[in-house]
C-alpha cells in the first residue's frame, strides 16, 4: 500500500471521540473502524481504550476482531495501542484473569502500593535509550516528557528494564516502575493518554503516523 490511511477502533471505548480530535488537528483525517472487513485499506490504526482489558476483550470478541487484530498486526501494518488498548496487546490481564492478544510479551497487574489508585495525573517518562526507537522519538520531543495517565493496571518491570527489548519508555508511580511506551517493530502501545498529553501527547502520535509499515 502506497497511501497511508489511519483508522481508529471503534468498540465502544470512552476515548475515540478523543482520539480522533486529535489526529484531526494534526490534519489527518481518520477512518472509523467498528468491524474486521474494515481494516482491509488501513495502514496506520489506533486502538484506544478505558475502562477494564477484560470488558475490551469480550466486545472484540464478540465483532470479530480480536482475531482481525491480531491477523493486521502480523501483516505488518502500523498498530499503536493506547491505555486499555496497550494493555490488551500484551498476554494476559489480572483484570478479570483475562487472556489478552498476545501481540507483545507482557502481562498487567494492579498496582500494590500506598499512594492513591488509581495513578491519575501527569507523570514523566524515562526513555530507554538503548531501544531502536529511542532517537526517533526523542528528536520529536525534545525536553517534553510530562504525560497524562489514569490507570490501575499496568505492565511492571521489577528492575529488569534492560531485558525488556519491547521497552520505549517507563514511568514510576510511587515504588512501582512500570512500561509507558512500547514498541515491537509495527506494534506500538502507550499506557499514557497520548490524546490527552497536549504538545508532547501529538508529537508522539504524529512520530506514529510518519512511521513506515514493515
Amino acid at each position: 500500500m502506497s497511501k497511508k490511511i489511519l483508522g481508529i477502533l471503534n468498540y465502544g471505548a470512552g476515548n475515540f471521540g478523543s482520539v480522533k480530535r486529535a489526529v484531526e488537528s494534526l490534519d489527518v483525517e481518520p477512518v472509523t473502524v467498528s468491524s474486521p472487513d474494515e481494516l482491509d485499506q488501513i495502514t496506520h490504526l489506533i486502538f484506544p481504550g478505558v475502562g477494564s482489558a477484560e470488558q475490551a476483550m469480550r466486545e472484540l470478541r464478540s465483532r470479530g476482531l480480536d482475531r482481525a487484530l491480531i491477523d493486521y498486526a502480523h501483516s505488518g501494518r502500523l498498530l499503536l495501542g493506547i491505555c486499555v488498548g496497550m494493555q490488551v496487546l500484551g498476554r494476559a490481564s489480572a483484570e478479570g484473569n483475562t487472556e489478552c492478544l498476545g501481540l507483545l510479551p507482557y502481562t498487567i497487574e494492579k498496582f500494590r502500593c500506598a499512594e492513591p489508585i488509581p495513578h491519575m495525573g501527569w507523570n514523566s517518562l524515562v526513555w530507554q535509550h538503548s531501544h531502536s526507537g529511542f532517537a526517533e522519538a526523542a528528536k520529536s520531543l525534545g525536553d517534553e516528557t510530562n504525560f497524562y495517565f489514569v490507570h490501575s493496571y499496568a505492565a511492571f518491570l521489577n528492575g529488569k528494564e534492560q531485558q525488556d527489548s519491547f521497552l520505549l519508555a517507563s514511568a514510576k508511580y510511587g515504588s512501582a516502575r512500570f512500561a509507558a511506551i512500547v514498541a515491537d517493530k509495527n506494534i506500538w502501545g502507550a499506557q499514557c493518554h497520548l490524546e490527552k498529553s497536549g504538545r508532547a501527547g501529538l508529537l508522539l502520535l504524529n512520530n506514529f503516523l510518519n512511521q513506515r509499515t514493515v
